[in-house]
């Protein structure tokens, strides 16, 4: 109805004389006489109302075209087109790409005209709508391609592409081609798992019995003395306790300050404890030994050396204590306790205080006071919980030594530097090292080292099956090879950590498969969640890409797209191709010759490793024998399946499939196994 009310209307301009066509004969209107008679008797409203329709519902509307409700409708857009190609050997791919999305446009009819160098052009057609016109069996150089008009498409400018003559084993784009499993028919492309044709080395095996009970992976402390004594940062044998100073302080190496009873100055004046020099004006002993006027101390002027002056142990000139005569460290004159060290016996006195050191010797006699409330008792230096305590006779001998020096002492104190090596109380107990060990069970990974403890957290040691999966331990308990499983779609609801705690190593993860329909290429479904999960778990990941290459061409490509979805999250492992049959053998690839399918493997190796990761092949120990000329292969690392205790596979491998019937803790279900030496 739209085409013919717009032929209306053209008619009715042309009838009015309107856009210079009134000169045509009227056979010349390009609509008929009936049609204009039937459209003019349309009320105008009519016509405007249905040019109007011209609209679209936005994506994801579920009601009937030409329904009336709350569907939001915008105009039909043209969509932009982008040519993009590549060329491997004598070929020439274009592919018309939305420029919004990035993506291959699939589903329209799109036409293309070839210009080659000789300047011939040819006209080509996307047949099976698929968004790509491949042009092949063509001369190498520089070509022109020009879009051909096509309704609701921008048309894209001209594409200038250049032909190989020779084919080049290096990455390829080809992420605008991949395709989703949403996207195609699965069932008909994907024949990688379950429906490959088995051969004598892959039948299905049966489950191993355990020879070891499996326990989780668990890691426990235990700390415990040793026979040898500790050495602080300074070399020293650490004691339980410092050793106290007369002020009850711990004591350390170096003094930075004190008082001036605590000095031991050397015979140039200086003090060996804290380093400071005698006070000249009040109690230097001037030395002049050169006969210099000055003293050798203090450098003062001393054109006569001073002699003390002593009355009552004091000298009458400078004010100095000279003291002569003592016993038991007190001065026989006046009575005070003048040499703390050869004090070694004490005189009761006042509150069962000794007279001189005010040292605690009788406590019954002694009562606690705390006069200046610092919650410790004036004298003796008992801790003073409340002033009703503070009454209470002491029930046991404190001892603090020279009270009459302790630290509150606003005149009498020691500053050390605590930095400095401590002083230790040799009496007190050794302390002794002490060696922290671990009680594990199960898998342990320890120096780079793969262990299995049992529930007792003993090593297993020599041939055993876990979880039926057969591993060999040496007599020190270290499994021999590395373990992994390979994944795909197949295998959901994976929980990475356990899978890590189990022991296992490595992972190989399907990332994409050729269909083996219709040879379009497809990111596994699960493969951007299993490689998420594995490298957070701590896992080694590689990749591997079910092919159905039928060209070396078709073999660069698979490369490129491996490589690509191997670059987005970093590998540690090969990337690998995998060569089988597919759906029972009506695979696309399945006839393909030994020679041509070693070729294909070939240019899928050799563009992995132009890209800077290593290639791998997999195959059955069968497959190698029967399809692929093993020879040529010899600078890839090899991949074999046989199911079996011992790998029967006489070439030289890297990574063994020994079994489809692995059970591993976080993985649902049976999987595949791996022994790797890389």
């Amino acid at each position: 109805m739209k085409k013919r009310i717009v032929l209306a209307l053209c008619s009715l301009f042309i009838a009015a004389g309107g856009i210079g066509m009134a000169s045509l004969p009227h056979e010349e209107l390009p609509v008929s006489e009936e049609l204009l008679a039937e459209t003019l008797e349309e009320e105008p409203e009519e016509i405007i109302e249905e040019i109007a329709e011209e609209k679209i519902c936005e994506e994801g509307c579920t009601l009937e075209p030409g329904h009336e409700g709350d569907c939001v409708v915008s105009e039909v857009k043209e969509i932009e087109v982008v040519l993009k190609s590549t060329s491997m050997e004598r070929d020439l791919k274009v592919k018309f790409v939305n420029k919004a999305t990035g993506k291959v446009i699939s589903g329209a009819d799109f036409k293309m005209k070839v210009t080659s160098p000789s300047k011939t052009t040819k006209e080509y057609s996307d047949h099976d709508n698929d968004g790509i016109i491949w042009v092949k069996d063509i001369d190498g150089g520089s070509y022109t391609v020009d879009m051909v008009e096509l309704e609701g498409y921008i048309t894209a400018k001209t594409l200038k592409a250049e032909v190989k003559k020779k084919i080049e084993y290096k990455v390829v784009e080809i992420e605008d081609e991949v395709k989703s499993e949403s996207q195609v028919v699965v069932s008909q492309e994907d024949g990688a798992y379950g429906g490959a044709e088995k051969d004598e080395s892959t039948s299905n095996s049966a489950a191993l019995v355990d020879t070891v009970e499996f326990v989780e992976s668990t890691k426990k402390e235990v700390t415990k003395e040793t026979t040898k004594q500790k050495t602080d940062a300074f070399g020293q044998k650490v004691y339980a306790k410092l050793k106290k100073d007369a002020l009850g302080q711990d004591m350390y190496a170096k003094v930075l300050s004190e008082s001036e009873e605590f000095h031991t100055y050397d015979s140039n004046g200086k003090c060996t404890r804290c380093g400071v020099t005698k006070n000249t004006t009040s109690s230097c002993t001037h030395v002049d030994a050169n006969d210099d006027d000055k003293c050798d101390l203090c450098e003062a002027d001393v054109p006569d050396l001073h002699v003390h002056s002593v009355t009552g142990c004091k000298c009458t000139v400078c004010g100095k204590e000279v003291h002569e005569e003592k016993n038991n460290g007190v001065c026989t004159v006046c009575g005070k306790l003048v040499d703390i060290d050869s004090h070694t016996s004490h005189t009761e006195g006042c509150n069962g205080m000794c007279k001189y050191c005010n040292v605690l010797v009788n406590s019954e006699a002694h009562t606690c006071t705390d006069e200046n409330g610092d919650g410790t008792c004036d004298t003796c230096g008992t801790a003073i919980t409340s002033a009703a305590e503070s009454l209470e006779p002491v029930t046991g001998f404190a001892f603090r030594s020279f009270g009459f020096l302790r630290a509150s002492s606003s005149d009498r104190y020691i500053k050390y530097d605590t930095s400095s090596a401590p002083v230790y109380d040799t009496s007190s107990d050794p302390v002794y090292e002490t060696e922290t060990t671990y009680i594990y069970t199960g898998w342990q990974t320890i120096d780079g080292a793969t262990y299995y403890f049992d529930k007792n957290g003993n090593k297993v040691t020599g041939q055993q099956i876990i979880q039926g999966i057969s591993y060999t331990f040496s007599s020190d308990g270290v499994r021999s090879g590395t373990i992994g499983i390979d994944v795909s779609k197949y295998q959901t609801g994976i929980n990475w950590t356990k899978v890590k705690n189990s022991g296992i190593n490595f992972v190989m993860i399907r990332c994409g498969y050729r269909g083996y329909g219709s040879g379009v290429l497809v990111e596994d479904s699960m493969y951007r969640s299993h490689i998420s999960g594995a490298k957070a778990a701590g896992l080694r990941v590689g990749v591997y890409f079910f092919s159905q290459a039928i060209t070396e061409a078709e073999a660069v490509e698979e490369a490129s797209m491996a490589v690509s979805l191997a670059k987005k999250y970093g590998i540690s492992m090969p990337i690998a191709i995998d060569s089988e049959y597919a759906a029972g053998g009506r695979g696309r690839a399945d006839g393909l010759s030994k020679s041509a399918r070693t070729a294909i493997t070939k240019a899928f190796c050799d563009t992995v490793k132009s890209a800077g990761y290593t290639p791998m092949v997999y195959a059955s120990k069968a497959w190698f024998s029967d399809h692929l000329n093993v020879s040529a292969l010899s600078s890839y690392r090899i991949w074999v399946a046989h199911y079996s205790d011992k790998c029967g596979y006489t070439g030289t491998y890297h990574i063994w499939q020994n079994t489809d019937k692995g059970k591993v803790d976080g993985v649902p279900g049976y999987v595949d196994m791996n022994i790797s030496s890389i």
